[in-house]
C-alpha cells in the first residue's frame, strides 16, 4: 500500500490546482476548452443535418426522429460520466489516490456495458422504432441506414467521453478539448466526401453522415487513450486490478442517475413532441433543427456545466464553502450571459438559420415563428441547469431529478399538448418557456434547501 501510495505523490500535487486557484480564472481555466471542444460537437451535429437536408425533407426528418435515441444515447454517456467525474474528483480532494483509480476503472465497464445495449437495439430494433413512429417509406428508410450505424457501432461513443471525463476530473480540460475537436473536424470533413461521393468515395447519403459520425468518434478515441497514458499522471487505470464492486456501481449512479433520467427525459419529449407534431407539415423537420440548432447555445453552457463540476465536487470533498459557493454562483453569472446570446440568436436570426437548411417557404415561416417563440425559454434555463448539477455535486442529486422531472414530464409534454389543440404548434413552443420558467422557481428552493444542509455545514 505504501508502495502504491507513493506512486501517487506527484497526484498529489496537481490537485491543489482545485484548491487554491482563484475561482473566476480557475473556472474559465477549466471550461473554455470544453466550451470549444463542444461547440465544435454541435457544429458537426448540425452539419450532418445541413448536409442530409440537401437529400430530401425526408431525409431530415429521419435524421430528426433518430435525435430521441442518440439523446438516449448521450442522457446514458453523460450521465454516467458525471458521476465518475464527479467521484474521482471528491475522491483526490480527500487524498483517496486508489479509490479514484477504481472509479476510473468502473467508469469504463459501465461503457462496455453500455456499447453491447446498443449494439443489440441497432441489429435487432431499429426498423421497429421507426415503424412505430411513422408509415412513410422513405423517412423509415433514410432512418434505418443512419441509425443503425450509430447504434451498432457506439463504442467509440461511450469509451471516448469515459477517457475525456478523466482528463476532466483532474483538471486536464485542454487535453479533452483536444480530443473533442480532432473527432469533430475530421467528421465535418467526411460529412461531404460521404454523403454526395467525393473523391473516388460512392454517394451514401443518410448512410454517409453516419459512417462519418463514427470515423471521427473511432479516432478520438484512440487520441484519447493516448492523452490520457501521457498527461493524465492522476489517474492509473491499470485495468487488470479492476473487480467490480456493486457498492461503487452504486455511488456513480448515486451521482450520476438523476442526470441519466434528466437527460432521457428529453428523449422521451422528443419522442412525445415529435408525436404531436406528426400530423403538421414540416413541424418534424422545424422541431429536429430546433434540437440540432439549440446545442450552439446548450453545448458551451454543457462545457461550462463540465468545467464547474471537478471544482465543486473536489472542494466539497476538502470541505472548503466558500469556494463551493463562490464556483456556484459565478457559474451562474456565466450561464445566465451564454443563454441571453442565445435568445438574441434565435430573435434576431431565425430566418439565417432556415436558409442553411434549404427551407421551403413555408419551413421558413413556421420554423421562424417557431425560433422566435422559444427563443425566450433559454433566459431562464442557464441557472437552471447550473443549480441541478451543483446539486448533484453536493450529495443531493434526486433534487435534480425532481426538478427535470417537473420540468419535462409535468409541465412541458401536457402543456405542449394541451396548448397544440387550442392554437395548434405554436403550442409547442409556449410550453418550453412555460415549463423552464416554473422549473426555475422550483430548482432554486431545492438548491437553497441544499446549501443550508449540506454546504453551509462544510467549515463546521
Amino acid at each position: 500500500m505504501q508502495e502504491e501510495n507513493a506512486k501517487f505523490n506527484q497526484g498529489e500535487v496537481r490537485p491543489h490546482k482545485l484548491a487554491h486557484t482563484p475561482i473566476k480564472k480557475l473556472l474559465i481555466e477549466m471550461s473554455v476548452p470544453m466550451i470549444i471542444s463542444m461547440f465544435m460537437q454541435a457544429c458537426y451535429n448540425i452539419v450532418d443535418s445541413i448536409y442530409v437536408s440537401r437529400i430530401s425533407e425526408d431525409a431530415l426528418s429521419a435524421l430528426s426522429l433518430a435525435y430521441a435515441v442518440q439523446f438516449l444515447m448521450i442522457a446514458l454517456n453523460v450521465g454516467t460520466s458525471v458521476g465518475v467525474t464527479a467521484l474521482i474528483s471528491r475522491s483526490l480532494g480527500e487524498k483517496n489516490f486508489n479509490n479514484a483509480n477504481d472509479y476510473a476503472r468502473h467508469g469504463i465497464f459501465i461503457s462496455t456495458i453500455y456499447t453491447i445495449i446498443f449494439m443489440f437495439f441497432g441489429i435487432f430494433l431499429t426498423p421497429k422504432y421507426y415503424n412505430m413512429i411513422t408509415n412513410d417509406a422513405e423517412i423509415i428508410y433514410e432512418g434505418i441506414s443512419y441509425l443503425s450505424i450509430i447504434t451498432i457501432f457506439s463504442q467509440p461513443f461511450f469509451y471516448v467521453l469515459t477517457f475525456e471525463k478523466m482528463m476532466q476530473a483532474t483538471g486536464k480540460t485542454f487535453q479533452s478539448m483536444i480530443t473533442q475537436l480532432t473527432g469533430a473536424v475530421l467528421n465535418i470533413i467526411l460529412d461531404p466526401i460521404l454523403i454526395f461521393g467525393m473523391f473516388g468515395f460512392p454517394a451514401l447519403g443518410s448512410k454517409g453522415a453516419a459512417i462519418a459520425t463514427v470515423a471521427g468518434q473511432f479516432i478520438a478515441l484512440i487520441l484519447a487513450i493516448i492523452l490520457n497514458r501521457i498527461y493524465n499522471t492522476d489517474i492509473k487505470i491499470e485495468i487488470y486490478k479492476f473487480k467490480l464492486s456493486l457498492e461503487k456501481i452504486k455511488n456513480i449512479y448515486r451521482i450520476g442517475l438523476p442526470s441519466i433520467i434528466m437527460q432521457s427525459l428529453n428523449s422521451v419529449v422528443i419522442f412525445g413532441l415529435n408525436r404531436i407534431l406528426i400530423d403538421y407539415r414540416s413541424q418534424v423537420a422545424i422541431i429536429g433543427i430546433f434540437h440540432k440548432f439549440i446545442s450552439f447555445v446548450y453545448m458551451p453552457l454543457f462545457g461550462l456545466n463540465n468545467g464547474m463540476i471537478p471544482i465543486v465536487s473536489y472542494n466539497f470533498g476538502a470541505r472548503n464553502e466558500r469556494r463551493v459557493v463562490d464556483t456556484i454562483k459565478f457559474a451562474c453569472i456565466l450561464a445566465t450571459g451564454i443563454m441571453f446570446i442565445g435568445t438574441l440568436i434565435f430573435l434576431i436570426f431565425p430566418d439565417k438559420i432556415f436558409m442553411l437548411f434549404a427551407a421551403d417557404d413555408h419551413m421558413m415561416r413556421e420554423g421562424v415563428k417557431a425560433f422566435r417563440i422559444v427563443s425566450l425559454h433559454f433566459i431562464f434555463a442557464g441557472a437552471n441547469i447550473i443549480l441541478a448539477t451543483a446539486m448533484q455535486s453536493c450529495k443531493r442529486e434526486i433534487y435534480g431529478l425532481i426538478t427535470e422531472a417537473f420540468r419535462q414530464l409535468i409541465i412541458l409534454l401536457p402543456v405542449s399538448y394541451f396548448l397544440s389543440l387550442k392554437i395548434g404548434p405554436s403550442g409547442v413552443w409556449f410550453g418550453y418557456i412555460i415549463s423552464e420558467l416554473l422549473s426555475l422557481i422550483l430548482t432554486s428552493s431545492l438548491f437553497m434547501k441544499t446549501y443550508k444542509e449540506e454546504i453551509k455545514p462544510l467549515n463546521n
